[in-house]
């Protein structure tokens, strides 16, 4: 079995690594998602956003912020998600229906996605940085317990 990681120094580049997402991400916020949210998750995502601007990307709780704002996009984009039906009455048409669908998104939900993106990206680098450094922390213990 393949281990994922050799050494903890891989740690490291993968929080390095998180800077640029979490700027990535702020401006995400900024440009595509304020605007197209109700006050009350806008308030939560204008201080995530503030917190990844600053780099404060390890500060307790930003996880669960960000946690929190992919769901509120989430649900955005499944509500601005609609089926585009079509209907083929052709001759040509062999199939078993002469209508398909095709899932489109409104331009809103366009938006809110560029930025869900970027989110998820960095909401799992974040995790796996923590899930390492946690892991190490739980070895060393057991290596002094040893």
């Amino acid at each position: 079995m393949e281990r994922p990681f050799t050494s903890g120094t891989e740690v490291t580049p993968m929080a390095a690594a998180c800077y640029p997402l979490a700027r990535a991400a702020a401006t995400g916020i900024e440009q595509d998602v304020l605007d197209l949210i109700s006050p009350k998750p806008k308030r939560m995502a204008q201080e995530l956003a503030v917190l990844l601007q600053r780099g404060a990307i390890f500060d307790k709780g930003v996880l669960a912020k960000l946690h929190d704002l992919v769901g509120v996009l989430d649900a955005e984009i499944i509500e601005g998600t609609y089926v585009d039906t079509h209907y083929d009455h052709s001759a040509e048409n062999v199939s078993d229906t002469q209508e398909y669908g095709m899932e489109r998104l409104t331009p809103e939900a366009d938006r809110l996605t560029n930025a869900l993106g970027v989110l998820v990206e960095l909401y799992v680098t974040l995790s796996a940085v923590h899930d390492l450094l946690r892991a190490e922390k739980a070895l060393q213990g057991l290596r002094a317990a040893a």
